[in-house]
Protein backbone atom coordinates (compact mmCIF):
# COMPACT_ATOMS: atom_id res chain seq x y z
CA UNK A 1 0.00 0.00 0.00
CA UNK A 2 1.09 3.46 -0.36
CA UNK A 3 1.72 6.15 2.09
CA UNK A 4 -0.43 8.48 2.47
CA UNK A 5 0.34 11.99 0.48
CA UNK A 6 2.02 14.19 2.83
CA UNK A 7 3.21 11.58 5.59
CA UNK A 8 6.43 11.01 5.18
CA UNK A 9 9.01 12.32 8.13
CA UNK A 10 11.86 14.20 7.56
CA UNK A 11 12.93 15.61 10.54
CA UNK A 12 15.73 12.82 11.30
CA UNK A 13 17.27 13.23 7.90
CA UNK A 14 20.00 14.68 6.98
CA UNK A 15 20.62 17.31 4.42
CA UNK A 16 22.42 16.23 1.42
CA UNK A 17 22.96 18.79 -1.31
CA UNK A 18 22.22 17.34 -4.97
CA UNK A 19 24.75 17.63 -7.49
CA UNK A 20 23.61 20.71 -9.50
CA UNK A 21 22.06 20.72 -12.87
CA UNK A 22 25.20 20.32 -16.02
CA UNK A 23 23.13 22.72 -18.01
CA UNK A 24 22.64 25.33 -15.63
CA UNK A 25 24.44 28.17 -15.68
CA UNK A 26 23.52 29.65 -12.40
CA UNK A 27 24.36 26.01 -10.66
CA UNK A 28 20.50 25.53 -10.16
CA UNK A 29 19.23 21.97 -8.30
CA UNK A 30 16.16 19.83 -8.62
CA UNK A 31 13.49 20.35 -6.58
CA UNK A 32 10.53 17.42 -7.58
CA UNK A 33 8.12 17.33 -5.26
CA UNK A 34 4.63 15.63 -5.73
CA UNK A 35 1.97 17.76 -5.46
CA UNK A 36 -2.07 17.45 -6.47
CA UNK A 37 -3.54 18.51 -9.53
CA UNK A 38 -4.78 21.04 -7.87
CA UNK A 39 -1.82 22.59 -6.54
CA UNK A 40 -0.11 22.58 -9.42
CA UNK A 41 -3.17 24.06 -11.41
CA UNK A 42 -2.60 26.75 -8.96
CA UNK A 43 1.00 27.51 -8.35
CA UNK A 44 1.24 27.19 -12.79
CA UNK A 45 -1.74 30.42 -13.22
CA UNK A 46 -0.50 32.35 -10.03
CA UNK A 47 3.34 31.78 -11.47
CA UNK A 48 2.18 32.44 -15.14
CA UNK A 49 0.03 35.85 -13.42
CA UNK A 50 3.58 36.81 -12.07
CA UNK A 51 4.79 36.30 -15.34
CA UNK A 52 7.84 33.96 -14.02
CA UNK A 53 8.29 30.15 -14.64
CA UNK A 54 7.07 27.75 -11.97
CA UNK A 55 11.07 27.36 -10.63
CA UNK A 56 11.32 30.81 -10.11
CA UNK A 57 7.96 31.30 -8.56
CA UNK A 58 8.48 27.91 -5.78
CA UNK A 59 12.04 29.59 -4.85
CA UNK A 60 10.33 32.65 -4.52
CA UNK A 61 7.68 31.10 -1.78
CA UNK A 62 10.59 29.44 -0.45
CA UNK A 63 12.65 32.39 -0.27
CA UNK A 64 9.85 34.43 1.61
CA UNK A 65 8.95 31.54 4.11
CA UNK A 66 9.28 33.19 7.84
CA UNK A 67 10.07 30.86 10.04
CA UNK A 68 10.29 31.22 14.08
CA UNK A 69 13.48 30.77 16.33
CA UNK A 70 13.14 26.63 15.59
CA UNK A 71 13.10 26.98 12.05
CA UNK A 72 9.28 26.09 11.93
CA UNK A 73 7.49 27.80 9.06
CA UNK A 74 5.03 30.35 10.92
CA UNK A 75 2.30 29.45 8.75
CA UNK A 76 2.50 25.98 10.75
CA UNK A 77 0.31 25.49 13.74
CA UNK A 78 1.73 25.78 16.72
CA UNK A 79 0.12 22.59 18.60
CA UNK A 80 0.29 19.90 15.31
CA UNK A 81 2.16 16.92 16.46
CA UNK A 82 3.96 15.18 13.96
CA UNK A 83 1.24 12.52 13.64
CA UNK A 84 -1.46 15.23 13.12
CA UNK A 85 0.52 16.53 10.48
CA UNK A 86 0.36 13.16 8.50
CA UNK A 87 -3.15 12.96 9.22
CA UNK A 88 -3.83 16.83 8.14
CA UNK A 89 -2.16 16.16 4.77
CA UNK A 90 -4.37 13.11 4.00
CA UNK A 91 -7.17 13.99 1.57
CA UNK A 92 -10.85 13.30 1.67
CA UNK A 93 -11.60 10.05 -0.10
CA UNK A 94 -14.62 10.20 -2.43
CA UNK A 95 -16.99 7.19 -3.22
Amino acid sequence: MARPYGSRSTREREYIPPTPDAKSKDKLVRLSPLVPVEIHATAFQNARALGMTMGRYVAELIRRDQVDENGVPLWAPETETEDQAGEAAQLPLTG
